[in-house]
């Protein structure tokens, strides 16, 4: 028997362009469907540039957030009529019954306004939770002046008076704002809109009273960086590859490292980079890296180490890392940070804690049977917290799918069949 396949996948997302994880996996998702012949429409808060000849494009032509005026950020962020109005237009003018909404990002460049039109085909919709923003005014569960995880329930008394944001308490309270036009919109798609997460472990923040609209957990893709494995054992480096910001605990990880007399690699930039190398000139910063960049460092790295502060759901460095055979030290606010433990792929130590971290560096940098173990183990296991591209593209295809050809299933029986699947 022959199943349904979409007529068409619209997807929406901030930007074209890659500028962050949830735009690059919106164009690798648009240039994959069109290489199997399934047209595609992508809206776009920007221009709408770099995306493949056969894709069509209906572009806002907007700037980010940041990059307008206060006045008018503060405006369009919370909710932008000219985006509604054309996302209608679209709708109205060509939708089919087996047209499927793909929504990747509407943060930066689009507004919640987007998700209002999209009432009308909620049973056709998928947001994809690539954050908490679905649920947190600062999209992180984060407490960027306490620097750690925030426990408290998202959008309520004690989360609306808590100043939390890493600006000032009057950017969190337009978040507020923000989210309850978010929350509002998003309401009226609701129990029909299919929720994407990245790890079955979102759920749980996001929808602390359970979710009332099927949910469906699909690993991000990842392919190895290198065609053979590193030799970790013989390695001496410890690595860090990512954003050098504070909340990403690179400053406990550059005075981990310097307790426990280990040199360490950093590779990426950030707000912190300047003030991360005038304070730890022992360690080694690389900057930002290309792919060629990329892979000599790992080709040199003994273990990968993510010491995120905040619930992480996915770590793209990590999973490359243990593709490439090399082990993961990671904090245990990182998601993955479990499924790297349970199949003995790397460690992980309490989120925050310096000394636990600085113990551990010293241990796994003179231990090689246990390095060399957790890569062999790596090398196997790392394909099963993770996807390659083509695989999650068939993922989408599927739920896709079950969506058109199960219109009216009920939100628990999608949940179960959700988690039996991943």
């Amino acid at each position: 028997m022959t199943r349904r396949t979409p007529s068409r996948v619209v997807i929406l997302s901030d930007f074209s362009k890659v500028r962050g994880g949830a735009s690059k996996l919106a164009v690798l998702q648009a240039t994959l469907l069109a290489e199997q012949g399934i047209p595609v429409t992508y809206f776009c808060g920007d221009e709408g540039h770099q995306l493949p000849p056969s894709v069509e494009v209906a572009a806002m032509a907007r700037q980010r957030l940041l990059d307008q005026s206060k006045l008018s950020a503060a405006v369009s962020g919370i909710w932008d009529r000219a985006t509604q109005t054309r996302m209608a237009a679209w709708i109205a003018r060509h939708d089919r019954p087996d047209t499927i909404y793909h929504i990747h990002g509407y943060h930066q460049t689009l507004s919640p306004s987007v998700l209002w039109p999209l009432k009308k085909v909620g049973h056709r919709t998928v947001m994809h939770a690539h954050d908490y923003f679905l649920s947190c005014p600062n999209g992180a569960f984060f407490d960027f002046r306490q620097h750690e995880t925030c426990e408290r329930r998202a959008m309520s008394a004690s989360c609306i008076l808590r100043n939390c944001d890493k600006r000032s308490y009057g950017q969190k309270l337009w978040r507020v704002l923000r989210q309850a036009s978010q929350d509002r919109a998003r309401g009226r798609m609701l129990p029909n809109v299919t929720t994407v997460l990245l790890h079955p472990d979102m759920e749980q923040r996001l929808f602390p009273d359970g979710a009332t609209s099927p949910i469906v957990s699909i690993a991000n893709p990842s392919e190895p960086l290198l065609p053979d494995p590193v030799p970790s054992h013989r390695n001496s480096e410890f690595l860090y590859v990512g954003d050098l910001h504070a909340y990403k605990g690179v400053f406990l990880l550059a005075e981990a490292g310097r307790r426990a007399g280990v040199k360490m690699r950093f590779v990426g930039s950030g707000l912190d980079l300047a003030e991360l190398k005038a304070g730890f000139p022992e360690h080694q910063f690389d900057g930002w890296q290309d792919r060629a960049g990329l892979e000599l460092a790992m080709t040199n790295a003994r273990m990968l180490v993510a010491p995120t502060l905040g619930p992480e759901p996915f770590g793209l460095a990590p999973v490359e890392a243990l593709l490439c055979g090399v082990p993961v030290l990671a904090s245990d606010s990182l998601l993955l940070s479990r499924d790297i433990c349970t199949q003995k792929m790397g460690e992980s130590f309490a989120a925050g804690n310096t000394d636990a971290l600085a113990a551990t560096l010293v241990r796994l940098s003179l231990d090689n049977d246990r390095i060399a173990q957790m890569a062999s183990n790596a090398r196997t296991g790392g394909h099963l917290i993770s996807l390659s591209s083509q695989a999650w593209c068939d993922a989408l295809l599927t739920l896709y799918r079950d969506i058109l050809e199960n219109p009216s299933v009920t939100p628990e029986a999608e949940h179960v069949h959700a988690q039996a699947a991943t």
